[in-house]
C-alpha cells in the first residue's frame, strides 16, 4: 500500500486478519491499516457490531463504523460453521498478524488459540477488557466498567455529582493505540529475529490504569486519594465565564504570574509563594473565589487569546 505521494507505507506488505468485535481491537487494526497493512476483517453474518452502532449519518450509515472500520477489506464468515472456520484458518495461515478480542475460552472453543496454528512466526494481538490471564480474563467489560476499575470514574466529573466514565470511547482509543504500538514492536522483533512471532496481550483496564498513574502516585506520596474537584476550582476544570466555561492550566510559576496579572490580581501575581504548584494546591481556598470572580467577566475566546499572547 502506498500513500498519495506514491511512497510505500511503513507496513506495506504486511497482512492482518481481524476477527475482533470490539471498538478497542477495531481501532488497533484501523491503525495498522493506516500504516499500510492489508487488513481483512472477518465479520459474522450479522455484521460487525459497530455497523449497528450510532450515531448515524443522514444516510443511515453508522459514523463509528466509518471511523473504526475504514481502510479494511471485509469477508463474512460464521466462525461457528465448520466450513467457514476452515476458510478463516486458511486466511490466517497466510497472515502476519491476527487481531482478536475473544476471551481464552472463546478462542479455545473455536480452535483459534495461538498454539492451534502451529506457526512460530505468527503475531497474535489480543485486545480484551482484562487481558488473557488471571481471574478476570473471562469477565466481560466495556468503557463504563473499565472507567470504574481503572480509577478514572472516581476522579472524572465534579465533587457534587456522581462518578463519571471517560467520554465516549476514550478507553477503546487508548487501548487500540497501545495495542498498535506493541504489535509494531513485535513485528520489528520478528524482522530482527526471523521466524520469532509472539502473542501480544493488551488489557484495556491496564492501559487506562497506566494513564491514571499521576493519581496513583499522588496517593502513594501524600496518603490521600485523588477525588473529583469542585465546580469552582479553575485549576482542575472548567469554571463559568461570561459566555460559557473556561479551565486554566497553570503548571509553571510564570504561567500563574502572567495569568493573575491579566485578571487584575496583581497581589496574587507578586506573591512568590504561589509560584510553587504545591502551595497553590494546598491554599486554593485563599484565592479560588477571587480568581473565579475575575474570570466570570471574560468571554472565553477573549480570555483564551489574551492568555495565548502571553504564552500561558
Amino acid at each position: 500500500m502506498s500513500d498519495d505521494s506514491g511512497q510505500p507505507r511503513a507496513l506495506a506488505g504486511v497482512r492482518v486478519i481481524d476477527i475482533s468485535t470490539t471498538p478497542a481491537a477495531a481501532w488497533t487494526s484501523r491503525l495498522l491499516a493506516d500504516a499500510g497493512a492489508d487488513v481483512i476483517l472477518i465479520e459474522s453474518p450479522e455484521g460487525h457490531p459497530l455497523r449497528r452502532t450510532g450515531p448515524f449519518a443522514d444516510s443511515g450509515a453508522s459514523i463509528p463504523e466509518a471511523q473504526f472500520l475504514a481502510n479494511k477489506r471485509s469477508i463474512t464468515l460464521d466462525l461457528e460453521d465448520a466450513t467457514s472456520l476452515e476458510v478463516a484458518r486458511k486466511l490466517i495461515a497466510g497472515a502476519d498478524i491476527l487481531v482478536s478480542s475473544f476471551t481464552p475460552s472463546r478462542l479455545d472453543a473455536l480452535g483459534l488459540t495461538y498454539a492451534s496454528f502451529g506457526r512460530s512466526d505468527l503475531l497474535m494481538t489480543h485486545v480484551t477488557p482484562h487481558g488473557m490471564m488471571g481471574e478476570l480474563a473471562e469477565v466481560p467489560g466495556n468503557d463504563l466498567t473499565v472507567g470504574a476499575r481503572s480509577g478514572w470514574a472516581s476522579i472524572n466529573g465534579t465533587a457534587d455529582r456522581e462518578p463519571l466514565k471517560p467520554a465516549a470511547w476514550t478507553s477503546s482509543y487508548c487501548a487500540g493505540i497501545a495495542a498498535y504500538g506493541a504489535t509494531v514492536a513485535a513485528l520489528r522483533w520478528r524482522d530482527a529475529h526471523p521466524g520469532e512471532g509472539q502473542e501480544v496481550d493488551v488489557a484495556v483496564t491496564e492501559v487506562m490504569a497506566a494513564t491514571f498513574a499521576p493519581g496513583m502516585l499522588r496517593s502513594l506520596y501524600t496518603g490521600k486519594a485523588q477525588t473529583r474537584q469542585s465546580a469552582d476550582d479553575q485549576l482542575a476544570g472548567p469554571v463559568p465565564v461570561a459566555d460559557g466555561h473556561f479551565a486554566l492550566t497553570l503548571s509553571r510559576a510564570h504561567f500563574w504570574r502572567d495569568a493573575m496579572n491579566l485578571l487584575g490580581l496583581e497581589d496574587l501575581a507578586e506573591d512568590e509563594r504561589y509560584g510553587a504548584s504545591w502551595f497553590r494546591q494546598a491554599h486554593r481556598e485563599e484565592y479560588s473565589g477571587r480568581v473565579a470572580e475575575a474570570m466570570s467577566h471574560w468571554n472565553k475566546m477573549d480570555l483564551f487569546e489574551e492568555l495565548a499572547i502571553r504564552r500561558v
